[in-house]
């Protein structure tokens, strides 16, 4: 279960075997802790392996698959249909390319995956201030959803903020600036 080889790391191969690890520990007689950040990460990685197996059989042909075709209103390249692809399966991802080269629509495109076929119902998008509406406007124009209910700006006073935060709406866009004094707003 651990490497011996290198400091006793939990082999990778080996995470499905991590909750019966932790009973028996438990139930040794001895001190067991297991970390909060430690617990995390391993609850991570066997997401993102169940999200791959899961993408696997959604798309067995992968970026070429003729379901991504249909996914938004407008075709994927092939290195945008990748780029959403692992996204989705890793769990979270930085995509970072060349200006102009589809950034903003891989992203959606793994947010319409996530939300068609693994049951997530609220994104945030974090942008700077000045690309917001541009934000709001690409939700709409690609992934087909339509209104303020599929993307909406958040703005305004705190009191105006709580408002958004809490209505209907698949996608709610914010700036970086109100990010900190909206946290509690966001957890809700």
């Amino acid at each position: 279960m651990f490497d011996a080889n290198r400091d006793g790391m939990l082999l990778d191969g080996r995470l499905d075997d991590q909750e019966s690890f932790m009973v028996t520990a438990s139930k040794s007689g001895h001190e067991f802790r297991a970390y909060d950040d430690a617990l995390d990460f391993i609850a991570g990685r066997r997401d993102a392996k169940r999200r791959a197996l899961e993408l696997e059989k959604l798309f067995p042909n992968g970026a070429a698959d003729p379901a991504l075709a249909a996914l938004l209103k407008v075709p994927l390249y092939p290195y945008q249909a990748e780029g959403a692809l692992f996204a989705v399966r890793v769990g979270r991802a930085l995509i970072g390319d060349d200006m102009g080269l589809g950034k903003t629509v891989q992203a959606i495109a793994a947010t319409e995956i996530l939300a068609r076929h693994f049951g997530v119902s609220k994104v945030l998008v974090i942008c700077p201030t000045s690309l917001k509406y541009q934000w709001q406007s690409e939700i709409t124009r690609f992934s087909g959803r339509r209104g303020e209910n599929a993307a909406r700006v958040i703005n305004g006073g705190r009191s105006q903020r709580q408002i958004d935060y809490r209505s209907d709406g698949f996608c709610k866009i914010t700036n970086y600036e109100k990010l900190q004094p909206d946290l509690d707003l966001i957890a809700t």
